[in-house]
């Protein structure tokens, strides 16, 4: 059994919420995907990233 990790709906929406307020509050990048691996248990970094490139360019 690997290390995957399955993200629910409730977890999108979670990410969705950490992205638009951390753009909001101005942290960068690093920051967001920082807080979105502290929150979102087991969340590897290129997930992170790729949910940053995704949702961030909606929310701007």
């Amino acid at each position: 059994m690997g290390g995957t990790v399955i993200e629910t709906e409730s977890d999108k929406i979670k990410i969705k919420l950490i992205i638009e307020l951390g753009q909001e509050d101005g942290l960068d990048d690093e920051a967001i995907i920082r807080r979105l691996q502290q929150k979102i248990i087991g969340l590897p970094l290129n997930k992170a990233e790729t949910y940053l490139a995704e949702y961030g360019r909606q929310l701007v």
